[in-house]
């Protein structure tokens, strides 16, 4: 009898030709999983990613596993069917065998409805020739080929060199509350200049997955002298804003000097491989902190232990990922942000600012409201119970926006722990919901309290509705210039406006 993995496989493969999923990449391996008898199903590609992916590396990829990329629309995303030797079936505008390679943006592989297939295992890309002359030569030697195992921990070989520790310098606290508004310095061993700026100061943070940066012009003096790496310090009315460290320098004369600086969250575009099991997001940080020598300060316990991942790509992505499985399993959004010098990791619920924005406080705005992402009105939650043989699905309802919107489905496989399965399908909804809706606010009263991942109140009349609501901060860019201090805000909400 063929194995769950050979009639998935077969499945895939008899679907060659056909354009039938054109669109609908992720059904199509939902229905080849289904021909193994394994059941679960996602909106998206990109909603199977975050759910079921087990490892984002291109190596050792089992047969049967589903394949992600990021698609046209990363959003949506898209999925194909790995089927061994380096190739996969892709439901595309038909359905063909082609090379994993030949697909753009992997993002990584997992299993349809987190269940690894009976008959699955990793298969070498070589051709079957090569194959089958190791065999001949392993058979006339006499010696047999070490089984592959799967890879479950990272071991350090060789290091050459010594690892530089990068000391925090203790700029000296030059800024006076009542003679500047603005302060900016820059250390160069040892020696600290206070530059001449040209045009605007410009402060960015986004609430995710990029480093907060600082842009600026100084103008260039017999006394001035800084490199790349120097560190740079920015002051508003006697409150550190940003303290990070020169990237870029650039010159178009010889009078001026553009330059660019980042915080600490820049090193998380490193690229790493990262093997754990029982750790929290929050413990996860803290340990790849530790291996980049960076400081840490105030760190949230995010609660939700990830039992296991295999991680490759950048700090951004596996920390991100970690986040995602986080608010999957609890419903707190976690933003992680460099605090004048030190990592900080805070829950949304603690960057609740007192800010308040109306017609009078802005130029001008965009604004959309979507339930296309991110946006379910029906939690169902699958359990394998044991003893039965069963799977047993836990479906939670939001009847009044199914009448309203039709039926938006989330689901997930739940393993481990099931004892507080009502309540994480209450929580999902009640997160999941609602609409979600986005906002950009431009040239708004500056206010350094305001940060990617702060929450704001903001009233704004739309046109055929009155907006009310508290919302959060995905992107500040804040402009000093002159003694004057404007931002330019994007935000997004869940929720009816009131």
């Amino acid at each position: 009898m063929a194995s769950q993995v050979e009639r998935i496989i077969n499945w895939a493969k008899s679907k060659v030709g056909s354009s039938q999923w054109n669109g609908y990449c992720q059904r199509f391996v939902r229905q080849a999983y289904e021909a193994g008898n394994i059941y679960g199903s996602a909106n998206t590609a990109t909603d199977a990613w975050r759910q079921w992916c087990v490892s984002s590396s291109k190596d050792n990829i089992p047969t049967g596993a589903a394949v992600y990329f990021s698609g046209t629309d990363p959003a949506v995303g898209h999925v194909a069917l790995y089927i061994g030797g380096g190739q996969c079936v892709n439901p595309a505008k038909t359905v063909y065998i082609c090379s994993l390679s030949s697909i753009p943006n992997y993002r990584g592989w997992g299993w349809q409805a987190g269940q690894k297939p009976e008959g699955a295992v990793v298969s070498s890309s070589a051709s079957s020739t090569a194959a089958a002359n190791t065999n001949t030569a392993a058979a006339e030697t006499k010696t047999t080929k070490p089984e592959k195992k799967d890879i479950t921990k990272t071991v350090v070989k060789s290091i050459n060199g010594t690892a530089g520790i990068y000391k925090y310098t203790q700029l000296s606290e030059y800024v006076s509350k009542n003679e500047v508004y603005f302060d900016l310095l820059i250390e160069n061993n040892g020696q600290i200049y206070r530059p001449i700026i040209k045009g605007d100061i410009v402060w960015s943070v986004k609430r995710s997955g990029a480093a907060g940066s600082l842009k600026f012009t100084v103008v260039k003096d017999d006394v001035i002298d800084f490199r790349e790496g120097c560190p740079v310090k920015f002051w508003v009315g006697g409150k550190g804003v940003f303290y990070g460290y020169v990237f870029t320098k650039s010159r178009k004369n010889n009078d001026t000097i553009d330059v660019t600086a980042y915080d600490q969250l820049r090193y998380f575009r490193n690229k790493d491989s990262y093997i754990y099991e029982n750790k929290k997001y929050s413990e996860l940080l803290k340990m790849i902190a530790a291996d980049y020598n960076l400081k840490c300060g105030s760190i949230a316990d995010t609660a939700y232990t990830i039992p296991q991942r295999i991680e490759e790509g950048t700090l951004f992505d596996i920390l991100g990922n970690a986040a995602d499985l986080t608010l999957v399993r609890t419903g707190q959004i976690y933003v992680l942000y460099d605090d004048f010098g030190s990592l900080t990791l805070k829950n949304t619920t603690d960057l609740q600012t007192d800010v308040f924005v109306d017609e009078t406080q802005l130029q001008d705005f965009d604004y959309t409201t979507s339930i296309d992402r991110d946006v379910y009105n029906r939690i169902k939650l699958a359990v394998d119970n044991e003893e039965t043989g069963e799977r047993e699905f836990y479906i939670t309802n939001g009847s009044e926006n199914q009448a309203q919107w039709g039926i938006l489905q989330y689901y997930d496989k739940i393993d481990g722990d099931t004892g507080d399965i009502a309540l994480k399908g209450q929580m999902l909804l009640k997160y999941y919901n609602t609409k979600e809706r986005s906002l950009r606010l431009n040239k708004v009263f500056g206010n350094t309290d305001v940060r990617g991942g702060s929450i704001i109140t903001v009233k704004l009349n739309l046109g055929d509705i009155i907006l009310s609501s508290r919302m959060l901060v995905e992107e500040a860019t804040h402009r000093f210039s002159e003694g004057h201090h404007f931002m330019d805000l994007t935000l997004s909400g869940r929720g009816e406006f009131r």
